[in-house]
């Protein structure tokens, strides 16, 4: 397999876990207009790497290169989340608390959908961010070159 085809791989499956678990936020926030964070938790995103990170392990095994074969693979995640974790995560825990406060003007009015919406979005920014430098980490582990500067294309 080649290192683009890989790439492709590793695309679509993070397309395909950001719609499995986030859906249309912007069709919700327009016609659900949720009021709860509902199945949004804040460990979401680990979940979500967990099984990113079990997708790109069994990708490894089929695709390390030969003086790798049989190696586990080494992603440096829990570094690389919390490098993006700091500011991400601040903004994250007060849209958090926003969104599962609900006070009593916007239970009357309805509109905590709002502060539902801006953290879903948060959330849901988060977690691509995370699968990116994912794939990125395991992009160098495979090909075996430090792809740096290309991480934010």
């Amino acid at each position: 397999m080649t290192n683009e085809q890989i790439i492709l791989l590793c695309k679509k499956k993070e397309q395909e876990l950001i719609e499995t678990y986030f859906g249309n936020l912007v069709q919700e926030a327009a016609l659900i207009r949720p009021e709860t964070i509902e199945e949004y938790s804040k460990d979401l995103p680990l979940k979500i790497e967990a099984e990113y990170k079990a997708f790109l392990e069994k990708l490894w095994e089929e695709s390390a290169p030969e003086e790798l074969k049989g190696t586990p693979l080494v992603l440096e995640e829990q570094t690389l989340r919390k490098l993006m974790t700091d500011d991400d995560r601040e903004l994250i825990d007060e849209a958090y608390k926003d969104a599962i406060e609900q006070t009593l003007w916007e239970r009357i009015t309805k509109s905590n959908h709002k502060d539902v919406t801006y953290y879903k979005g948060l959330l849901q920014e988060y977690t691509r961010d995370l699968l990116m430098v994912m794939r990125e980490d395991f992009l160098e582990e495979i090909t075996g070159q430090h792809i740096g500067n290309k991480i934010f294309e």
